[in-house]
């Protein structure tokens, strides 16, 4: 899976949706959706997904995943809901993006002791953060 950055140049300056939020301010969750859409095979980037998917100002609107993508959205969690993590992430099928702090969205990579590495869409490569960071998470599947 690729691994993207919200602060790309080539999108970052663009606005989500029909809001003024600028995808390197506010784009975590469209970034980690195209990191999956190169994981499915039907890759988009961040810029496209700002101007393709639905939104509720600069929120996405999960289920406008399932109308321009290769895979659908299956659920929204509000916890850290480990049997739904460790469900997603031993399936070749199934992915999963974690909330961090209930304001920050990644791509789950794997669990290790204590934690999760994710794809961090501000930093554009890999990262740790604790159990106790992820305050939510959606699923994906093809």
């Amino acid at each position: 899976m690729i691994r993207l950055s919200q602060k790309d140049p080539r999108w970052g300056g663009k606005t989500i949706g029909k809001s003024n939020s600028l995808i390197k301010d506010y784009g975590c969750t469209i970034t980690s959706i195209s990191m999956l859409s190169d994981y499915y095979k039907c890759y988009q980037n961040p810029g496209w997904m700002a101007k393709n998917l639905r939104f509720l100002n600069d929120l996405v609107l999960w289920q406008s995943v399932d109308e321009k993508l290769c895979f659908k959205f299956v659920w929204r969690f509000y916890n850290h809901n480990k049997e739904l993590i460790k469900e997603a992430l031993a399936s070749p099928k199934k992915s999963c993006l974690l909330q961090v702090y209930n304001r920050h969205w990644v791509v789950a990579v794997r669990k290790v002791p204590f934690g999760y590495i994710v794809a961090d869409p501000w930093i554009g490569g890999n990262k740790f953060y604790t159990d106790s960071a992820i305050s939510g998470g959606s699923i994906f599947t093809i």
